[in-house]
């Protein structure tokens, strides 16, 4: 009972954020403007600033994460790797293929990472995530757009040089690089701005987990239903039962270092993964589809193991 009591209350705090955020789009609160422009916000300003915080407040950035972080950037390669051969013997539609991929290896670390980890391992996890998502996001962001690009039907070529500076305009790299900064060259900073910017940079994991409630629509799914269970039993199953088995046996991670990573390998599929599908003209319902029904699932896959990680004695 103990285990299961951890696990809910673990998993429940987002998610109940999720529903109230659903209520409120229907009940008008949450208009669809609203929605758009307040997830630009907390993506393009708040995220960054939390990530900035995150590092410029740590007591101690431990270099011995360099093992964990090449394990997830390992974790991104494998997947892709594989799926990429894969996917197309099963699906035949290249407006799909790409959007199986990306859906399949991409999780929204951004908005799960921290709060769970705070949630699960504290300030400790918390850390260990941040280094994370500072290693990983280039990477993501990069493999997006190869990946895209590979099975678009737009003509576009893959570019090492395009998906690069892609990848730097990203909002939450600039919020790594100069939190990393700061933080290295101990710059001081006004105490009325570190709690303003505190404060404010408070505001990101709730307000995104609002909106993403608000962006719910539960639309049919009967045209794609093959290939989206397929693809959400791959990523909310049998992916973090894999990368997990040697995390834990293998590099010996417990605890509040396996928690980072637990969450880095089964948090549900990306927002990043809905917008991308647009941009390439890719099939975007089917990756509406994966994002809506992987978050809703993903409330019990990680509930199932954070119970069984916990009854193991592994976190």
């Amino acid at each position: 009972m103990e285990n299961l009591l951890f696990a809910f209350n673990a998993v429940a705090p987002s998610f109940s954020i999720v529903i109230f955020g659903y209520l409120l789009r229907r009940k008008g609160v949450l208009t669809e403007d609203f929605i758009g422009k307040g997830n630009a916000l907390c993506f393009n300003v708040l995220f960054p600033l939390l990530v900035f915080f995150n590092l410029y407040d740590a007591k101690n950035i431990d270099f011995t994460y360099l093992k964990i972080i090449f394990f997830c950037i390992g974790v991104i390669l494998i997947s892709v790797g594989v799926l990429t051969p894969l996917i197309p013997k099963l699906v035949k539609d290249r407006r799909k293929i790409g959007v199986m991929i990306q859906c399949m290896y991409r999780g929204n670390f951004m908005l799960y990472g921290l709060p769970f980890s705070k949630s699960l391992g504290g300030a400790q996890s918390v850390a260990l995530a941040t280094s994370i998502m500072a290693a990983t996001l280039p990477i993501l962001n990069t493999m997006g757009v190869f990946v895209y690009s590979a099975f678009t039907d737009m003509g576009e070529k893959p570019s090492a040089k395009k998906a690069f500076l892609n990848a730097l305009k990203n909002p939450i790299i600039w919020g790594v690089i100069m939190g990393m900064f700061f933080y290295l060259l101990k710059l001081p900073m006004p105490g009325f701005l570190h709690t303003a910017g505190g404060d404010v940079a408070k505001m990101a994991t709730p307000l995104a987990f609002l909106f993403l409630g608000g962006q719910f629509e539960f639309r049919s799914a009967k045209k794609n239903l093959r290939v989206l269970v397929i693809g959400l039993i791959t990523k909310l199953v049998i992916m973090p039962a894999i990368f997990l088995f040697p995390a834990v046996y293998f590099l010996g991670l417990r605890g509040t270092d396996l928690i980072p990573v637990f969450i880095f390998v089964s948090a549900p599929t990306a927002i990043t993964n809905y917008q991308m599908a647009i941009q390439f003209d890719a099939d975007y319902e089917l990756a509406g589809d994966f994002l809506i029904y992987s978050m809703i699932f993903s409330a019990f896959t990680l509930f199932f193991f954070i119970y069984i990680l916990r009854g193991l004695g592994l976190i």
